[in-house]
């Protein structure tokens, strides 16, 4: 774990204590992905209580123990082989040790020493920058760390750097605030790396280039004065794959590196990999502990998921909805809009309390002003279908859904694209705007928006028809779950239809929506055992799903299993027995 200490080297405490102060004015979030706006992600300029200043007559020349300060940190001990006796350089070991002795125990690295007039103009431009012992003057501030940054002062070029960024005491210059970060970042420090690195991300002052930015975050972050927002800003890098390959195992070990030293991010993050099992394993008693860490910094979105962890009584703690809504309560005085939707749906479907239509409007409304999607829709759904004490109104639910959209909601765009393809009331049917809503829908990875492309495709409606693109879009529905598209793709791959005919492919699909409940796809698996297509032959899979089929009413698969029973043998026929109570446990109960 790095420490917060400075490394020893002048500049760095020029530039962590005397400049500006920085360290302690990161902002909380540095992504676009978190909560909070994009103003936050803006420096500060941090003012200490206790600033350091110096005299003009003390600038003159360097103070004596300042330069015994300029020290490079001694490097851990390292393990080496044993020199020979007689070797050159055992005879420097040898004097090394010497001095060691007489110096008591500590020989300074061999650097070399700082230039008096850089440190001079620097301490001048520090003085006149906070305004300490004279009247503060940006404009000389700026002269006197010109002058110095001419003579590779990282502690001025970073602070012209800071200037010219956010146009503090000058005009603001994003092109020079990018070249004098850079200067100081090349000297290897680790702010102004990570100011670099951040207006990289941004393209602030220079085309955006995340793959740059990343490289100067993890330089940043691996200094032995790194702070935990560099930590954490690794970790976003991998975990967003912005920069870095996506690797969600290091992005949860630089999540854990900052949420250590209590970065409240961080241990937000770091709760929701071990809740999904991001990159760690599974572990919602973990997640609720690092949860409760971030909540105690005042992070509403680690309130809402404490909520949410006892709406579900996971993480170790009792299913509890008066408690989950106590939580949700407590993210909604934020106006937290998940928590706001949330409470919603607790008045609406009475969860904890007692039933309230007027009270689930009113948080659904709160939620939807807020900017909640889900909201918008869930108040679009009401105008649509006249329900929750609302007035029926097909253009209301129209418009409501398409602000929805515009805040995000995947599912909006989905249910309005069944209202264009169905036409609803007064709603035109129009299957090109509902092929255009679903691909919409689709780019997000929604799976009933990507088995309707499938379905349209499938027949023509909204685009030509064609079954390549058919196989398509139902393949990518079957992989997140659509279970209609699971037994659709299973038969065009049985019948190559739209892909070329692969019964393997379709035994896996058709078992998916054969265990996931679908007849069709249980009858089509038992005849693939009784084949022997795609899966080894086997009478007792047969009999046993047919059976299945059978109980549930379909005539033809009653007379397929008396032609399946005649194959088996009396103990083939119990083990099929068996088989079948077992299947339908598990896929009908």
């Amino acid at each position: 774990m790095r420490s917060f200490g400075v490394s020893g080297c002048l500049f760095k405490v020029l530039i962590v204590s005397a400049v500006i102060g920085l360290s302690v004015g990161y902002p909380s979030f540095l992504f676009a992905e978190t909560v909070q706006s994009e103003e936050t992600i803006q420096f500060q300029n941090a003012i200490e209580e206790e600033p350091i200043s110096v005299s003009p007559e003390a600038a003159e020349k360097p103070n004596a123990a300042l330069e015994s300060e300029f020290q490079n940190s001694p490097d851990e001990e390292q393990v080496t082989d044993p020199l020979p006796a007689d070797s050159p350089e055992a005879d420097a070991e040898v004097d090394a040790q010497v001095e060691f002795e007489e110096t008591g125990g500590y020989v300074p690295p061999q650097v070399e020493a700082p230039n008096p007039e850089m440190l001079r103009l620097t301490a001048e431009g520090i003085m006149y920058y906070r305004g300490k012992g004279v009247e503060k003057d940006y404009k000389k501030a700026e002269a006197l760390f010109l002058k110095a940054a001419e003579l590779d002062g990282a502690a001025a070029q970073y602070t012209l750097g800071y200037m010219y960024q956010s146009g503090q005491g000058v005009p603001q210059d994003l092109n020079r605030a990018m070249e004098f970060y850079k200067a100081a970042a090349e000297q290897d420090y680790s702010l102004p790396q990570y100011s670099y690195a951040h207006m990289l991300y941004y393209g602030q002052g220079i085309e955006e280039n995340h793959a740059e930015a990343s490289e100067w975050y993890l330089k940043a972050a691996e200094q032995e004065d790194s702070l935990p927002v560099h930590y954490y800003s690794v970790g976003v890098m991998y975990d967003n794959s912005e920069g870095f390959p996506r690797d969600l195992e290091k992005a949860a070990q630089w999540y854990e590196q900052a949420a250590e030293e209590n970065y409240g991010q961080a241990q937000h993050n770091l709760a929701d990999m071990f809740y999904n099992g991001d990159g760690v394993p599974k572990n919602h008693i973990e997640a609720l502990k690092w949860y409760r860490r971030a909540e105690a910094q005042g992070f509403v979105q680690s309130q809402f998921s404490i909520g949410m962890l006892y709406f579900n009584g996971e993480g170790g703690l009792p299913r509890d909805y008066g408690k989950a809504m106590e939580w949700y309560l407590k993210a909604a005085k934020e106006d937290f809009p998940p928590a706001l939707y949330c409470l919603g749906v607790m008045y609406e479907k009475g969860f904890g309390v007692a039933p309230n239509q007027s009270e689930s409007l009113l948080w659904y409304q709160k939620a939807a002003d807020a900017g909640d999607g889900k909201s918008m829709y869930r108040i679009a759904m009401m105008y649509l279908n006249g329900s929750m004490g609302m007035a029926k109104d097909e253009q209301k639910a129209v418009a409501m859904c398409y602000q929805a959209i515009e805040h995000g909601s995947s599912e909006a765009a989905f249910g309005l694209g069944v209202m264009f393809e169905n036409g609803e009331g007064d709603i035109p049917r129009d299957f090109r705007k509902a092929v255009a809503l679903y691909r919409q829908a689709a780019d997000t990875g929604y799976f009933k928006a990507l088995s309707r492309l499938g379905i349209l495709y499938d027949n023509g409606l909204g685009v030509a028809r064609d079954l390549t693109e058919a196989a398509k879009w139902h393949e990518k529905a079957a992989i997140k779950g659509s279970v209609y598209s699971q037994n659709r793709f299973a038969g065009m791959c049985y019948n190559g239809i739209g892909v070329g005919r692969d019964f393997e492919k379709a035994f896996k699909w058709f078992e998916a929506a054969a265990k996931n409940g679908n007849v069709n796809a249980q009858y089509s698996l038992s005849l693939l055992y009784f084949n022997g297509h795609g899966v080894a032959q086997d009478d007792i899979k047969a009999y046993a799903w047919m059976t299945l089929v059978a109980v549930q009413g379909e005539e033809i698969a009653s007379q397929q299993r008396s032609f399946i029973k005649d194959r088996l043998s009396p103990q083939q026929l119990m083990d099929a027995e068996i088989l079948f109570n077992r299947l339908y446990q598990e896929v009908l109960l």
